[in-house]
């Protein structure tokens, strides 16, 4: 017997209703008549009725009424094929009672049936008999190891079928404790111990198995190790374990937990070639085409993402998402009409938002704002889901405000406002066209409706400040709230710039150049450029603000906030 699989009896036992999850509950046995033997013109004929009874119940999905009469037949018989029914149905029924009375039952009639004690073994757990379990498991053991030689394997094996991991876990964990602490045994309760997050006990047991295994146990005690280290957070830690073997391992799992942990530690790059050698190995593995494809798009690398991809499009359960990413491969290389087409494909999967997104820019970048505006336009009537109506008259609103026209766009975010009121994207979007006709109240109104449903996001807190900043002299109320913003992103120099312009404004130019200075090095832009010129030019530097204005007007000659600041310099 494979030392994988269960004795064939025992998996048709009906583990499928025990192990599916039939939960229909508890009846109490006084509920629910099943008549009586002295009833009956014999103890065969009570049982009959019963067991007759107990299927027409199976079929009608009753399980805990089935169970109620496989017991009371179970009761009138010594065939022991009965009382095991009994016991399937109690334990699907999840009646712990129950099926412990069929299971004394069964092991009167059978007391050497191993598979009657595998199901005590479960009972056992669920009642939270744990050493009770541990018991049962060594004789489940012992009778499998002399019957096939894998009896550990098949301990492991019958646990796993358990659906309450967690029970499993304490039941193995006792048996390691007081049974068998091997390499082998620890190692599987390394394994039983990550399925529940138990990462502190997965971390001792993987580590003892590999001080103790073998070099095959020593290897597979790393990859545990390195598990459990990833699941308390020690990422670096997790990477140092498998960064020795992982390289140069010819086994793919382990090479494919190392490259995973160096994308979980934004280590991409470095996992780019492991993906490679992975996939020279397993050409046809679909998560790893996923993700060496997605990991050459990173790096902008089209030509090598776009045979991956093709491959991916030919994966129905992959084939929306592939048709965004061959869209992002179009674009790359410069094939809008293709681009179009493909992320036409994609609009029925989890990137529908940021293909429908694709197109419109696609459409006005090509042909016209019109153009784009009708294609939104067919789209909105074409769907009945509010939510993506809301995002159609979104990306409206914001390609009218990308062409300055913020009056059409306000009218288009109050339309999907009209669809699901106080949504917060849609709020803050209408605040930036509103502010830009000048309606500064209006504006912070919208930006304070989403603070009410987002006290802490920190985008928000940064526009209302900034907006606050450059349009009243609210100062002080400025810049409470853009420190607030910075705890939340402490290094987002968007916000630094905020902070940098609010002190200035308020007079304070020596702490507002630190903090431009920080927010120019990190995003180098003409806004942030524009305020840190300014800043400079008034602390009487105008060298360096001309240096800086000289190199970003080379980059963008047009920008206006460049050229207003060119102005204020040359008439300084």
């Amino acid at each position: 017997m494979p030392s994988s699989r269960l004795p064939r009896r025992f998996v048709s036992l009906g583990l499928a209703l025990l192990i599916g999850g039939c939960t229909l509950g508890n009846a109490p046995f006084a509920d629910q008549s099943i008549g009586n033997v002295a009833t009956f013109s014999s103890p065969l004929s009570y049982q009959v009725y019963n067991i007759l009874a107990g299927e027409m119940f199976v079929k009608q999905g009753n399980v805990a009424q089935a169970a109620l009469h496989y017991v009371a037949a179970a009761q009138q018989t010594t065939d022991p094929a009965v009382a095991q029914r009994a016991v399937e149905l109690a334990m699907s029924a999840e009646d712990t009672p129950l099926a412990g009375r069929a299971l004394e039952r069964w092991m009167t009639l059978s007391p050497d049936s191993t598979e009657a004690v595998q199901y005590q073994a479960l009972a056992n757990l669920r009642a939270e008999k744990y050493a009770e379990a541990v018991k049962d498991l060594v004789k489940i053991r012992d009778a499998a190891e002399k019957e096939a030689g894998h009896g550990f394997a098949f301990i492991v094996s019958l646990l796993a079928l358990e659906p309450d991991s967690n029970k499993s876990y304490e039941t193995f964990k006792r048996y390691v404790e007081t049974v068998d602490s091997s390499p082998q045994a620890q190692l599987a309760l390394a394994s039983f111990a990550l399925k529940v997050e138990q990462f502190e006990v997965a971390l001792q047991a993987s580590q003892a198995a590999k001080k103790q295994g073998t070099a095959a146990e020593k290897v597979q005690a790393a990859r545990w190790v390195a598990k459990a280290l990833a699941g308390l957070g020690k990422l670096p830690d997790a990477i140092q374990e498998l960064e020795a073997l992982g390289k140069d391992s010819q086994d793919t799992e382990f090479k494919l937990d190392y490259a995973r942990l160096l994308i979980l530690a934004d280590r991409r790059v470095e996992a780019l070639p492991i993906y490679q050698q992975l996939y020279a190995t397993l050409p046809n593995n679909v998560d790893i085409i996923y993700t060496l494809s997605l990991l050459f798009l990173e790096q902008k690398s089209f030509t090598a993402a776009e045979p991956l991809i093709t491959k991916l499009l030919t994966v129905p359960e992959r084939a929306a998402d592939a048709s965004y990413f061959m869209g992002q491969i179009h674009e790359g290389l410069q094939r809008p009409k293709q681009a179009l087409e493909v992320y036409q494909q994609a609009l029925g999967g989890q990137y529908s938002r940021q293909a429908t997104l694709r197109i419109a820019d696609l459409l006005v970048e090509t042909t016209s704002l019109a153009r784009a505006r009708d294609w939104l336009g067919a789209q909105l009537k074409a769907t009945s889901d509010n939510e993506r109506k809301v995002l159609l008259l979104q990306l409206d609103g914001q390609l009218l405000h990308d062409q300055e026209k913020y009056a059409e766009a306000v009218e288009s975010f109050g339309k999907a406002l009209a669809v699901k009121a106080d949504d917060p994207d849609v709020l803050y979007s209408r605040a930036l066209s509103t502010e830009k006709l000048g309606d500064f109240g209006k504006a912070e109104a919208d930006l304070r409706a989403v603070l009410k449903l987002q006290p802490d996001n920190a985008t928000v807190l940064n526009a209302l400040g900034y907006m606050l900043a450059v349009n009243t002299q609210r100062y002080a109320e400025a810049s409470d709230l853009i420190t607030k913003a910075l705890t939340g992103r402490p290094d987002d120099p968007a916000i630094m710039d905020s902070m940098g312009w609010v002190l200035f404004l308020s007079g304070k130019p020596q702490e507002a150049e630190t903090w431009l200075r920080k927010a120019y090095t990190l995003l180098p832009d003409p806004e942030v450029a524009s305020h840190l010129i300014g800043v400079l030019a008034a602390r009487g530097n105008k060298t360096e603000a001309q240096g800086i204005l000289d190199a970003m007007l080379s980059k963008f000659p047009d920008d206006s906030l460049l050229l207003n600041a060119k102005a204020k310099l040359v008439s300084l």
